[in-house]
Formats: structure tokens, C-alpha cells, sequence
């Protein structure tokens, strides 16, 4: 079972409700929030995976070769 959990919305919401129950505090609570979806856009904290300890077992992980070579460019010997 995998989870995937964005972390933009969760902040927005968290955010809305806290504006909700304590309205004087608007000013505080978008800067904060412009600052966090700032850094979520800036570093990639978009979303989060969990997996469980049976998805881990499910899938072992791959060691075989690729199926493609890379390209060996061409040497001219003089």
C-alpha cells in the first residue's frame, strides 16, 4: 500500500483553519504560510511516500544489468 501525501495543501488547510479560529492572527499566519510554500516550491518538498513494511518485502530490489550500452564514442589512433 503506498501513500502519498502533498505537502502544499496540507499546509493550506492547516493554515485556513487556523484563520478560522483565530482571525487576528491573519497577517501571521500568511506570512508564514507564503514562506513555507516558498520553501516547499523552492527545495521540492512536494510529496511525501510511505510504504509498508509489506510493499518493502513485495518488491526486493532489482541487480540486474541495464537493458541498453552506453555509447562508446569512436578513437582515432595516429
Amino acid at each position: 500500500m503506498s501513500i502519498n501525501l502533498a505537502l502544499g495543501p496540507v499546509v493550506s488547510l492547516f493554515a485556513g483553519i487556523l484563520i478560522l479560529i483565530v482571525p487576528r492572527l491573519l497577517n501571521y499566519i500568511v506570512a508564514i504560510y507564503l514562506i513555507l510554500i516558498g520553501l516547499i516550491g523552492i527545495f521540492g518538498w512536494g510529496a511525501f511516500q510511505t510504504r509498508t513494511t509489506g510493499m518493502l518485502d513485495a518488491h526486493p530490489p532489482v541487480s540486474t544489468q541495464p537493458a541498453y550500452a552506453p555509447a562508446v564514442p569512436a578513437t582515432s589512433s595516429a
